[in-house]
């Protein structure tokens, strides 16, 4: 999957327990997550179809950014997200 690293300046790099997970399942080391994800890369990190990320960008439920017609989403957002709506085995 490219990098959709772009000239966005996001601060420190935050790397999270979800991160970490992620990167290990996926073969890929934490640091070469992209800093910013495309509407497909994000589908396919979530491992969600392309149709259910534009559902989520349109009931406003993940934070994104747009720039002209194009959607990004900011790495911080996307794990804030995943750790967000993360349910434990005793909510259940």
């Amino acid at each position: 999957m490219p990098s959709a690293r772009g000239s966005f300046f996001l601060g420190e790099h935050v790397v999270t327990q979800i991160d970490v997970e992620r990167a290990r399942s996926s073969g890929r080391p934490s640091d070469e997550l992209p800093d910013v994800f495309t509407v497909l890369e994000l589908a396919e990190f979530l491992r969600i179809s392309p149709k259910t990320v534009y559902a989520l960008i349109s009931g406003k439920r993940i934070t994104h950014i747009r720039v002209l017609r194009c959607v990004r989403f900011l790495k911080t957002d996307v794990l804030r997200y995943v750790q967000e709506n993360r349910v434990s085995a005793s909510e259940e």
